[in-house]
């Protein structure tokens, strides 16, 4: 049998070492590491889209302290122990789940571990008990630059009292934004790197609409109706979260409810 021919590969003069292979696949290993660590663990809120989901609120008190729910659904001003992280709940009990109300930008809703909701009344009693949404369960969310501040529906601030006994309270009676008034809140970080990369994707008004057309009009003779209005108000619509009630006023405008299914 015939000897197989030699490899050919890069020409050596002597004395010249010969370079050893880059190991790629150490590099790609840390790079998975790093996205791995970026999408882990909780974050500081910058912007109201990041109240969407698990928060974990704090007020940098002496000791800094955590709103938590206890198995009794009292809300609680928590005091963190000095060996525990600030930035990142120890237990399903700190931990809220905020939700966007139905057709507003700014105003949320907050359940406990327990599906129970973050209420206050008009005296400022602050509670977190209650099944069902009304006004009491509605929240807005200010935020500063030295954190956030709730305000309630009655425009009133949340705050922290310390008590007698050296404990804190919460209360949201406060008129304005002070020091007891402005908490620390966190959020998951993968939810937060989930929202900016879809808030990357571009808009497009004139697609989104053609879209709309096609799902409610009925193709007469296979021909479509439609408005000869800009489409850059679309654009504002869905900035300010009213794309849908949008979309149906110039179906309006060009009488295309008769083509409906």
């Amino acid at each position: 049998m015939a000897d197989k021919p030699p490899k050919k590969g890069k020409l050596l003069f002597k004395g010249e070492k010969k370079e050893k292979k880059k190991k790629r696949k150490h590099r790609d290993d840390e790079d998975r590491d790093q996205a791995q660590l970026s999408e882990d663990g909780w974050v500081r809120v910058d912007a109201l889209d990041d109240f969407v989901g698990p928060i974990f609120i704090t007020h940098p008190s002496d000791p800094t302290i955590c709103l938590t729910v206890d198995e009794n659904d009292r809300f609680l001003a928590y005091p963190l122990p000095d060996d525990v992280s600030p930035d990142e709940p120890m237990i399903v009990n700190q931990v809220f789940v905020g939700s966007r109300l139905l057709g507003s930008t700014t105003r949320f809703t907050f359940k406990s571990y327990r599906s129970k909701y973050l209420s206050s009344d008009k005296v400022g009693m602050t509670q977190c008990d209650r099944e069902a949404i009304s006004g009491l369960e509605e929240w807005e969310p200010v935020i500063t630059e030295a954190g956030v501040a709730f305000q309630n529906t009655y425009g009133k601030f949340m705050m922290v009292d310390q008590v007698a006994n050296g404990g804190f309270k919460i209360r949201t009676d406060a008129e304005d934004i002070g020091f007891c008034e402005t908490f620390r809140v966190f959020c998951q970080a993968r939810f937060k790197n989930k929202r900016r990369k879809e808030k990357k994707a571009k808009f497009n008004a004139d697609q989104a609409e053609l879209d709309n057309v096609k799902k409610n009009q009925s193709w007469g003779g296979g021909k479509l109706h439609m408005t000869r209005e800009d489409t850059k108000r679309l654009k504002k619509a869905k900035s300010d979260g009213r794309i849908n009630e949008a979309m149906l006023d110039r179906r309006a405008l060009m009488k295309a409810d008769r083509y409906c299914k």
